[in-house]
């Protein structure tokens, strides 16, 4: 009689073994784990850092999952993911960094996306109104602009000057950054008076008279690319944070931080 009690005993804890890790398998598929979560890491052109800064939270909210951003100037990043850098996503200023990746198969072809329209202006911190564009670059002093080798708007801050004609006149005025926000510090820490700087930077915490918006007819179109690259081991997520970024609700917060419509 005891044996049989003893067995009946110890086929019911190992039932209830049975039951408890079932039931701990089975909230494993229906409760969220952080241990699911992952993180991308994106490289990003610098005149890009506030909209992406304020997306990331809204992403991660949505999905997570992390973001890891790095920041620099379009050719710097690019010559990294050329020498093997662990990024997961290009998001660069230019069209022509992100396409040189897909001919060199770094990217995937069919990433790429144009996730937004850049606008260059001329900023000054003074307090003082600027005058007209020609007059305010013939009576500076400093003028800071973004390396045109390596950065998307220092390409199109010298294209600006070279169709007004002012390009040989002002050469010896020209504080050259790296990117285009060490351009904006230049001018933030008054080591330049003005300084062609991206509009996004500036439009939100400057009064209009600060800024001359540089008319678009004086340089080529800023087209910033964004592409998938070859290298990441994680291709749902990040077509996924494309989807997210290409997104009509997307699209609409970057315009509001200074980008033109797609």
């Amino acid at each position: 009689m005891i044996n049989k009690v003893f067995l009946i005993v110890k086929q019911f804890i190992k039932n209830i073994k049975i039951i408890t890790l079932f039931l701990c398998s089975l909230w494993s598929f229906v409760t969220p784990s952080q241990s699911l979560a992952d993180t991308l890491h994106l490289a990003i052109a610098s005149n890009f850092i506030a909209p992406i800064q304020h997306l990331s939270k809204v992403f991660e909210d949505e999905t997570g999952h992390k973001l890891t951003l790095s920041f620099g100037s379009s050719g710097k990043l690019f010559a990294q993911i050329k020498h093997g850098a662990p990024y997961d996503i290009f998001l660069s200023a230019d069209l022509i960094k992100p396409q040189t990746l897909i001919d060199d198969q770094l990217a995937k072809p069919k990433s790429l996306v144009i996730y937004a329209k850049g606008q260059l202006a001329l900023w000054s911190k003074a307090t003082v109104p600027l005058g007209s564009l020609e007059e305010t670059l013939l009576n500076a002093r400093r003028i800071a602009i973004a390396n045109p080798k390596l950065a998307p708007y220092g390409k199109a801050a010298e294209e600006s000057l070279r169709y007004l004609s002012l390009w040989d006149k002002v050469q010896h005025k020209l504080v050259r950054g790296e990117n285009i926000g060490q351009t904006y510090q230049f001018v933030y820490s008054q080591n330049a008076d003005i300084g062609f700087v991206a509009l996004s930077q500036v439009q939100a915490n400057q009064t209009e008279s600060q800024i001359i918006k540089i008319p678009n007819a004086l340089y080529s179109n800023i087209d910033q690319a964004a592409v998938i690259l070859t290298r990441t081991n994680k291709m749902t997520l990040a077509e996924s944070f494309m989807t997210f970024l290409m997104r009509v609700d997307t699209q609409a917060q970057i315009a509001q931080f200074g980008y033109s419509s797609q």
